[in-house]
This record gives structure tokens, C-alpha cells and sequence, in this order.
């Protein structure tokens, strides 16, 4: 009775242990910005902020994220002043020649912030998602001995 006991107290460690794993992050991006979730939850940019702290590789490209969207958003206002001053000047019959370069010249560089925060937002979570692998510290290892055949917890 004592071995069916220790058996079963056994197989349901295994089965716990196996069955714990956390959760990946997958984003969706759509026309008012990206969405992210953890299995079928969708996540509050709070709690994303909050997961991203958890890996030091992934902190690091979304804190890098968050600086060149925040670039972004200042060459978006910049882009935003150009058009109002071409619609003025031509309005005026002024020479628009300043606002469409300022206007061209803003949209590129905001293009190119929003383009690099997209790409260290992506590899901010393929770092968090790639560290979930690596989190555990323990194994089931086959192993044998005097005492038989089995499975052996190697931390």
C-alpha cells in the first residue's frame, strides 16, 4: 500500500511539473496600434508593461521602444505644424516651397521612428517569449541506480 501511495504521490508531481509552463505573449497589430495577448486574455498596456520588467533583455528593447515611439509621436506633431503652415501659406499665396520639404522631411523621420519602436517592440517580445524556456530550473531526467529504473528531478 506504502508503494501505491509513494507511485501515485510521484506520478502527480510529474504530471504537475510537466503541465507548468507560462504563458507567450502574441501581438496583433490593427489600425489604433498593437493589441497583446496571453493565451485568448487581452492585456492592458499596465500589465504588458508590467511582463516586459520581468526579462532584462526584453526591458531593455521595450524601454528602446517606448523612447523612439515617443520620437515618433514628436515628429508626427512636427508633420502635423508643416501641413497647417503649407494649407496657411497657400492660402495666403505665400511660397510653399519650406512646407512641403518640412512636411516631407517630418513624415520621413517619423516613418522611420515608428518603423525601429515596431521592430524593438516585436523583439521585446520574442526575448520575454524566449525566456520562458529558459525560466525553469528543474528537469525529468531517466536514470537508473541500485534502487531501479525511474525518472530523477535535476535542479
Amino acid at each position: 500500500m506504502e508503494k501505491i501511495k509513494t507511485t501515485l504521490f510521484f506520478f502527480c508531481m510529474v504530471l504537475s511539473l510537466t503541465s507548468l509552463s507560462a504563458q507567450e505573449i502574441t501581438s496583433f497589430h490593427s489600425m489604433w496600434g498593437a493589441h497583446f495577448y496571453q493565451d485568448k486574455e487581452k492585456l492592458s498596456w499596465k500589465e504588458i508593461n508590467t511582463i516586459m520588467t520581468e526579462s532584462q533583455a526584453s526591458e531593455m528593447y521595450w524601454q528602446k521602444s517606448k523612447k523612439q515611439m515617443f520620437g515618433g509621436l514628436i515628429a508626427g506633431t512636427a508633420n502635423l505644424g508643416s501641413a497647417i503652415w503649407y494649407l496657411v501659406n497657400e492660402h495666403d499665396d505665400k511660397d510653399t516651397t519650406a512646407p512641403i520639404v518640412s512636411f516631407a522631411g517630418t513624415a520621413v523621420i517619423g516613418s522611420i521612428f515608428y518603423h525601429l519602436a515596431m521592430k524593438n517592440k516585436k523583439q521585446a517580445i520574442l526575448e520575454y517569449n524566449d525566456s520562458l524556456d529558459k525560466s525553469t530550473s528543474l528537469r525529468l531526467e531517466p536514470t537508473s541506480n541500485e534502487n531501479g529504473i525511474g525518472l530523477a528531478l535535476k535542479f
